[in-house]
């Protein structure tokens, strides 16, 4: 159960009742909000920070990370859980918040993504909630039709104050579209249907009036949506991997994730996508996802990450496998018969991990920017302790070696 006592301890120090509130007038000159921020002035293109952090999958029940019964993980059954762990990021300067856009849980145990928030819902109260960081939608768009998405999204960016973004996501568990009736499709078709979904969700931001619209998958008579967002073109990110994915994401994203590692392959990957997006005269941010367990001692850390992984819920594992692999049958015998693989995905997802001290934590960081990363979306394995752990012990250390500034709401 989340302790409400926490929140009035964390950084920051932040209580509700202290929060000012000034009431703003009606106003009669008809200011137009829409399309004010350039892309060069959004709070993520300004941020001073050389290294940028968000926090990744709080919206889930377990996290974005591994699976396993421990305590710890987000529960989702209570609104200031999240509310907390949103504002202490921002008051410590955390660039983003990322949700992850979940229908349908694991089972298990552990009921891992057994709960999870709606990500538009979620973005909307937290843009109120918070006053710098900027929140992400994430987005399945099988799911939103384009003039759907570009309604929600532009009143999303007027609720944030332009501090708004959107994580496109083509489709990942089928199963999950099973639910809405529909089929996932091939990647190649995937990727198309998603640049017309963009082409039109660029053209609804841009232009004033009507258009007509016919493509492959959309037929539009007269579309048209307005406000427009208070951002010329609000933050777009996508993590395609596949080379039909890297393609759309250089093409169309501001931040484009990818999968982290930490190895030369991982350096090639950031310069052939940097590369890309200079020969298709764009620039773009490149971030990862990474897990972190950190305690004051690398024993400590290492001690929890062996109980996380012996404390797994193989029967939610293995349905994890099943969707990124769609093969039900074969996925248990998978993790028998690659146990290195399996205990990656108990313990992170799949995703890298950091385990140690805060020193060893905050050396690690600094590896990945040396290696050209521009940003990381953190998850952990305990909430709001660890994340509370991170900012207190971690971040000035981060602070100390030129990765982040001292720039908190509190300053």
């Amino acid at each position: 159960m989340f302790d409400q006592q926490v929140a009035t301890r964390s950084v920051g120090e932040y209580r509700p009742e202290e929060k000012e509130v000034s009431m703003p007038s009606p106003s009669t000159d008809r200011t137009v909000a829409d399309g004010t921020i350039p892309k060069s002035q959004t709070l993520i293109a300004t941020s001073p920070n050389k290294l940028k952090l968000g926090i990744f999958g709080i919206n889930l029940a377990g996290g974005a990370g591994g699976i396993s019964t421990m305590p710890g993980p987000m529960k989702v059954n209570n609104w200031e859980e999240q509310k907390h762990i949103a504002i202490m990021a921002d008051r410590a300067g955390f660039e983003v918040l990322v949700p992850v856009s979940r229908w349908k849980g694991l089972g298990g145990s552990s009921g891992h993504w057994d709960r999870s928030y709606e990500t538009w819902a979620w973005g909307a109260a937290l843009a109120e909630a918070t006053e710098r960081i900027q929140i992400f939608t994430t987005c399945a768009i099988p799911l939103f039709h384009p003039v759907m998405a570009a309604k929600l999204g532009a009143t999303l960016d007027h609720i944030s104050g332009g501090r708004w973004g959107l994580n496109i996501v083509p489709g990942w568990f089928a199963s999950e579209f099973k639910m809405f009736g529909m089929d996932l499709g091939d990647r190649e078709s995937r990727y198309k249907y998603a640049q017309e979904w963009v082409d039109i969700l660029d053209r609804l931001w841009s232009e004033k009036g009507e258009f007509d619209f016919e493509g492959e998958f959309f037929k539009l008579e007269g579309a048209e949506s307005a406000p427009k967002p208070m951002q010329t073109r609000p933050t777009i990110m996508n993590a395609g991997q596949s080379p039909e994915g890297q393609k759309f994401a250089v093409e169309n994203a501001d931040m484009i994730y990818i999968k982290l590692r930490h190895n030369d392959e991982c350096r090639k990957t950031i310069e052939a996508i940097r590369a890309q997006a200079a020969a298709a005269g764009r620039e773009v941010a490149i971030w990862g996802n990474l897990d972190v367990i950190c305690k004051p001692t690398e024993q400590e850390a290492r001690d929890f990450a062996d109980a996380w992984t012996k404390a797994s819920d193989d029967e939610a594992l293995g349905r994890f496998v099943e969707g990124i692999t769609g093969s039900d049958s074969a996925s248990m015998d998978f993790l028998r018969e690659n146990p290195e693989t399996a205990n990656i995905l108990r313990l992170s997802g799949g995703g890298e991990s950091v385990i140690g001290s805060p020193e060893q934590i905050a050396a690690a960081l600094q590896g990945y920017s040396d290696m050209g990363m521009d940003g990381l979306a953190l998850t952990f394995h305990e909430y709001p302790e660890a994340v509370e752990y991170f900012i207190s012990d971690v971040h000035p250390l981060l602070v100390k070696a030129g990765l982040r500034t001292e720039h908190s709401l509190d300053s």
